[in-house]
């Protein structure tokens, strides 16, 4: 006890993260937006494009119980056969694992978790190139990241990919 009665906590427990998980940072890691057939594809508005889109989340550890998660989402549209655009965002997120986590459950934080904290944004990323490459918002729909954990056959050194059709545009 401090001499004015409070309690003080140590600074190794001030660092720790509070309930198991901390988000350290987040951030736009990288970007890519094409546009091949610009003018044809605003000629073409209007029609519904085929969208197909993948979403891939990787972690990696980076020591001290910090983890850096990045969620990839990267968009294919096309109309009538031609590329309309192309979208391509990895935003990731820099989060501390509490010691009280059991190692077991890491991954799933990790992947469930955090990716699910980051979605937002990424969404919001890919809406905005799309309208600022002349087309209609995309608004993805919301991603069940739990099902990246049950597929064994998108296990890889990160959670691999899972992917599909959406029309919303």
């Amino acid at each position: 006890m401090a001499e004015n009665g409070s309690t003080q906590a140590p600074a190794a427990a001030a660092a720790q993260p509070q309930g198991g998980l901390a988000f350290l940072h987040q951030y736009l890691k990288d970007l890519s937006f094409e546009n091949p057939n610009g003018a044809m594809g605003l000629m073409t508005q209007g029609k519904q494009p085929e969208v197909k889109i993948d979403v891939n989340v990787n972690n990696r550890n980076l020591g001290e119980s910090r983890y850096e998660v990045e969620l990839q989402v990267s968009v294919n549209a096309s109309v009538e056969g031609q590329t309309a655009f192309i979208v391509e965002c990895v935003y990731a997120g820099l989060v501390q694992i509490g010691a009280d986590i059991p190692d077991e459950t890491i991954e799933r934080l990790l992947v469930v978790e955090v990716s699910r904290y980051l979605f937002p944004f990424a969404r919001e990323i890919v809406s905005s190139a799309t309208v600022k490459g002349g087309y209609p918002p995309l608004l993805l729909n919301p991603f069940n990241f739990l099902s990246l954990l049950n597929n064994p056959k998108d296990r890889g050194e990160g959670v691999g990919a899972a992917g599909g059709d959406d029309t919303a545009a």
